[in-house]
C-alpha cells in the first residue's frame, strides 16, 4: 500500500503541486466534497469523448462523466457548436428568450409526469422547490424520504441521505426544518404504509434507481407500493431524476419503469453538460407557481435559471437522445462491463461483484457479495450497510486504476453512449491487474 502511494505521488506530482496551492485557498483544497482523495486529487486540464486528461497529460478513461451530466461524451460536438452560437449571442439576458420555451417544450413531450416546467439552476434547487410545491399543494409540513437516498445538499434533503441514518450528517443544519424530514429504510413496505397512514406527509421523495444512483437498488415492486401509497393518501409523490433523467430511457426512469409521479426534479443530462435543473410536474401543483393576483402563490427566483447558455447545451443534448438509442448503448456497456468484472472475479477466485441498473454501475471487491444477483439479474436480500460502505480498500483501487489510466466514480460510475467496447476490454485488464497487485 505504502508503495501504491508512493507511486501515485511520484506519478502525479503535477497534480499534487496543484493541489498544495488549492489548500492555500480552498477548504482542504476542494469545490466538492465529493472530490475528496488522498493524498490528492488528480487534476484535469481537458476531455473530449469518454476521455480526460491529466495536468501530467495522462489519458483516462472517465466513468465520473460529469457526474452523470455527460450521457453523450465531454466535448460533445453539437453542444459545443450550440454553446459557441449562444455565447456570442449573450449569456444572460435579465429577461426571458425564446431557448428557455424550446428547452421547456422538449422536456414536457419526453418526460411523461411534465405538463408543465420550472427551471433551477441546479438539482439540489430543484428538489427544494419540488418539496416547497408539495407543501403548498397539500398543506402538509413533513417530507418523507429514504434512507440513503440523496437530494442535495439542502438541510431537509440530508437527512437520512448517510449512515449513521438517525445522527445529521452535517453541522449548522437547522433543528426545525431538519425536524419536517424523516428517512424509512428502503425497500420496507410496511413502514411506508404507516409513516403514510398518519397524512403528515406532503410528498415523499426518492431517487427511482434506488439509493444513492443504484448503489442500493430498489426491490422487485416496490416503485408500485410507493405510488400506490401515496396517491391513497394523498401524498405528493417527487421523483428525483437529476441522474437517471433522459438517462434510464428518454422519458427518464418513469418511462423505463411505467410509474408517473406528481413532481419530477431534472438535472444534469437536462443541461447538456452545464449548469441547470428543472422542476417538472403536474399542472396543478407546478400552477401554484402563477401569480393570482392576490399573492397567494409559491415564490421561487434565480439569477441563472433557464440561463441561455445551458438552454442551449440541454436543447443540443436532448435533441440527441430522444430516440433511445444512446440510452440503449449505454446500458448495453454497463452490461457488459459487468458481466466482464463478475467473469474476471470468478477467474481470480475473489469474493464481489458488479452490478448495474441501466448505464449506473457498481463494483464490490474484496468480501461477500453484498447484494444477490441471478442470471444477471438483481433478487433476494440486500446487505445495505456494506453496500453504502464501499468495497474494502477502494481508495487503493482507485489509486492503482488511475495509475493504469481508468478513473471510477467512487465505487462504479456512469457509462456514456461513446465509450467502447475497447475501453470496457482496457477497464476489466486494468482492475484485474489492480487487485492481483493489491
Amino acid at each position: 500500500m505504502a508503495d501504491l502511494e508512493q507511486e501515485y505521488r511520484r506519478h502525479f506530482a503535477a497534480s499534487g503541486s496543484l493541489a498544495s496551492r488549492a489548500r492555500e485557498v480552498l477548504p482542504d483544497g476542494l469545490t466538492h466534497d465529493s472530490r475528496r482523495f488522498a493524498p490528492h486529487p488528480v487534476y484535469i486540464a481537458r476531455s473530449e469523448g469518454p476521455y480526460k486528461w491529466t495536468e501530467e497529460g495522462d489519458r483516462l478513461i472517465d466513468y465520473g462523466m460529469g457526474h452523470g451530466a455527460l450521457i453523450l461524451g465531454h466535448a460533445n460536438p453539437a453542444v459545443v457548436r450550440a454553446v459557441q452560437d449562444q455565447v456570442a449571442k449573450g449569456t444572460h439576458f435579465s429577461a426571458s428568450h425564446r431557448l428557455e420555451v424550446e428547452w421547456a417544450e422538449r422536456v414536457r413531450r419526453l418526460v411523461p409526469s411534465a405538463e408543465l416546467v420550472r427551471f433551477t439552476a441546479s438539482g439540489t434547487e430543484a428538489t427544494m422547490l419540488a418539496m416547497r410545491l408539495a407543501r403548498a399543494r397539500t398543506g402538509r409540513p413533513r417530507i418523507l424520504k429514504l434512507q440513503g437516498h440523496f437530494h442535495g445538499w439542502h438541510d431537509e434533503a440530508l437527512v437520512g441521505s448517510r449512515m449513521p441514518f438517525d445522527e445529521l450528517p452535517s453541522l449548522g443544519l437547522n433543528p426545525g426544518t431538519v425536524e419536517m424530514a424523516k428517512a424509512i429504510p428502503q425497500n420496507d413496505v410496511e413502514s411506508l404504509e404507516r409513516e403514510l397512514a398518519t397524512e403528515q406527509y406532503a410528498a415523499m421523495i426518492l431517487e427511482p434507481s434506488g439509493a444513492s444512483w443504484a448503489t442500493v437498488p430498489l426491490a422487485e415492486g416496490y416503485l408500485e407500493a410507493v405510488r400506490r401509497a401515496t396517491a391513497s393518501t394523498g401524498t405528493v409523490l417527487i421523483f428525483d431524476e437529476v441522474i437517471t433523467g433522459f438517462r434510464l430511457a428518454p422519458g427518464g426512469a418513469q418511462e423505463h419503469f411505467g410509474i408517473t409521479p406528481d413532481l419530477t426534479c431534472l438535472a444534469k443530462i437536462l443541461g447538456g453538460g452545464l449548469p441547470g435543473g428543472a422542476v417538472a410536474g403536474s399542472e396543478p401543483i407546478v400552477g401554484l407557481l402563477r401569480f393570482d393576483g392576490a399573492g397567494k402563490r409559491v415564490v421561487q427566483q434565480g439569477t441563472f435559471n433557464a440561463n441561455p447558455l445551458s438552454a442551449a447545451a440541454g436543447i443540443a443534448a436532448l435533441d440527441q437522445i430522444v430516440d433511445g438509442a444512446p440510452q440503449r448503448r449505454a446500458t448495453a456497456l454497463a452490461e457488459r462491463l459487468c458481466a466482464r468484472v463478475n467473469q474476471m472475479l470468478e477467474s481470480l477466485d475473489l469474493p464481489g461483484c458488479a452490478w448495474n441498473v441501466g448505464s449506473l454501475f457498481h463494483i464490490h471487491v474484496g468480501d461477500t457479495c453484498p447484494i444477490w444477483i441471478e442470471e444477471g439479474k438483481i433478487a433476494g436480500e440486500l446487505d445495505v450497510p456494506a453496500l453504502l460502505t464501499g468495497m474494502p480498500h477502494l481508495h487503493e483501487v482507485r489509486e492503482g486504476l488511475l495509475l493504469k489510466g481508468v478513473d471510477l466514480f467512487r465505487d462504479g460510475g456512469l457509462v456514456s453512449a461513446v465509450h467502447t467496447e475497447a475501453d470496457i476490454d482496457h477497464t476489466i485488464q486494468a482492475l484485474a491487474e489492480t487487485l492481483q497487485e493489491l
